[in-house]
Parts: C-alpha cells; structure tokens; sequence
C-alpha cells in the first residue's frame, strides 16, 4: 500500500518538473497580453494546490475479496469511529498477512431470530482443505489467530465502549463470536444479509459490533442464491455451506487492501476546465503494470505556474 503511494508521489513530482519545463518554454507567448488580471487567480491557485500537496486527507481503507465465484470491497470503518480501531487493525492482520487467502465461505443464507429467511454469510475462519465439500466439517483446518479483540475490559459482558449507531443492517460486517463472550473475536466474520437487530450490541443474541460495510453487492448475492449443504461436527458454523455444481466449495481466493483514492486531488480538479483529473485505479501492489500513469494535473500545476511566476516578474517591471 505504502509502496503505490510512493510511486504515484514520485510520478507526480516528475510530472511537475515536466510541467514547469513546459511552461518556461510557453511563458514567451504571453508576454504580448495584459495578465495584469489573472495575476489574483494564479496566486489562489497557489495556494491551493499548496494545501493538495501538503495536507494529508484521511481516506477510510478499503480490502477487496476476491472470490472463486467474483469480487467485493469491504470498507473498513466508514464512520471513522475512533472505537473502531482495534477491529480495522484486528483485519488488516489478517489481510496483510494472507491469512484470508484460500479460506472457504462457510455459513450463508439461513433463517434469522427474526423470521426473515436472510442472514449472514459467514468467512475467514477455516482453510480450504480441496475444491470439494469434504465429509465432515472436521476436516476444515481453522486459520491461524492472532489475539482476540477485547471490546469487554471489565468482563460484564457488554461492550464497553457507546455503540450508537453501530447497528447490524444489510452489508454491514461484524466478527464471529464464539460462545466465550464479546472477546473472542478473531478471523471469522460475516456480512449482515439483512437488518439484523438481535445482533446488535445489547440484543437478544450477543454482542456483535458491526466495524465495516460492503459496498457491492452482487458477489455476495450471488453466493447467497447458491445451492447449500451441511457437515457434521462443525455446530452452527457448519449448517447451509455454500456449493456450486459438483459440490465444489466457494472460497476466497485472495484478500488485499487497495490504495486509497486521492480524493483531494480529485475534488481540486473538478476546478479545472474539463475536472481533468482521473484517479489511478486502486492496485495490490507495485509492479511494472501497475506504476501509475503520469497525471495530467501535476503537468498542468507546472505549466500555470511557472506561467504565473515569469508573468509575475514582467508586470513587476
């Protein structure tokens, strides 16, 4: 992640000498006309390409889950509560570490406490063992765990920190508990299929804090609509088992977080004739093919502002 942000600085700044290049070689064509005028303009723009450059913006992370069966993006946190913390860095662990790669989609589409026939869809605990649905749930090596997150300090059973407005509705995702209580939160998790209020922190269920949202839907519908079946020896984790045809096991293939996009740069662009600036699409990692392309706004940064300093010293004197 730290490396596609890099890259894309050094893009930019190569970007912006190219564009200052250019502009010393048009700033001659200007000299004929009055920019006594625009003078004003070119300082606000100044300033704030200033602030684009030197202000960092707080985007939410975002971890893609590819599947055997197609994509979605989970957004970590999107109302950026600081109590939400430990769960970002509980996924981010697991992500960055690989451990989701391979994992099988274990629990999808049952009835919920409420009567609607929509659930969760439940993944990240348990290691793809073959392609095929095996004969027992036994024989899906759970993933190794790192630390639980602790969201009960003082053991009461509650969470200890508000929780307004952290609700279980569809999309949202929540870790798996077992039955030890609000701190045994690790791998497992599950996206909300519904509006699921017995989830819900101080419900009839347990304590399930929702830390991150889907924000497409199809994949997940997808698997939803699937065929399901069930092992023995798992409990609840190992009752409506996604299939596809030849009882062949729907998993994820790999889990990575993606660059964030600049949205800064994003929003300052739309000031300029056309809003010509367009995001570079987020990548995994750095390689060639993934270097991003030079950006258009740098280069014109460079050329107005040279513009602006040249035009400058001529109505000086």
């Amino acid at each position: 992640m730290y490396a596609g942000r890099l890259s894309r600085l050094l893009v930019d700044a190569g970007c912006f000498w190219i564009g200052s290049l250019v502009g010393r070689a048009a700033a001659p064509l200007f000299y004929p006309w009055n920019l006594a005028g625009l003078s004003m303009h070119f300082r606000l723009l100044r300033t704030v390409i200033a602030l684009l450059l030197f202000v960092p913006t707080v985007v939410a992370e975002t971890v893609r889950f590819d599947t055997n069966v197609g994509t979605f993006d989970m957004e970590l946190n999107p109302t950026g509560n600081p109590n939400l913390q430990g769960h970002v860095d509980n996924m981010l662990k697991y992500v960055t570490s690989g451990s989701y790669d391979r994992t099988v989609i274990n629990r999808n589409n049952e009835v919920s406490a409420e009567g609607t026939p929509d659930f969760v869809l439940q993944m990240g605990g348990f290691q793809l063992p073959g392609f095929e649905l095996p004969a027992a749930f036994s024989d899906f090596p759970p993933i190794t765990a790192f630390d639980p997150v602790v969201t009960d300090l003082n053991g009461d059973g509650l969470i200890d920190f508000d929780t307004t407005g952290l609700t279980n509705e569809r999309g949202t995702v929540s870790l798996a508990l077992s039955s030890t209580g609000a701190n045994s939160g690790t791998s497992s998790f599950f996206i909300n299929l519904d509006d699921i209020p017995s989830l819900d922190p101080g419900g009839s269920i347990g304590e399930f804090v929702p830390f991150a949202r889907v924000l497409d839907f199809a994949t997940v519908d997808l698997i939803r609509s699937l065929q399901t079946a069930s092992l023995s020896g798992g409990g609840v984790g190992s009752s409506n088992i996604p299939i596809l045809d030849d009882n062949q096991l729907v998993f994820i293939e790999r889990a990575f977080v993606l660059d964030p996009v600049p949205e800064a740069a994003a929003a300052v662009a739309a000031f300029l004739p056309g809003g010509g600036f367009q995001p570079t699409p987020p990548v995994a990692s750095v390689t060639l093919a993934s270097i991003p392309e030079p950006s258009s706004l740098m280069i014109a940064v460079g050329v107005l502002l040279f513009i602006a300093a040249v035009t400058r010293r001529k109505i000086a004197y």
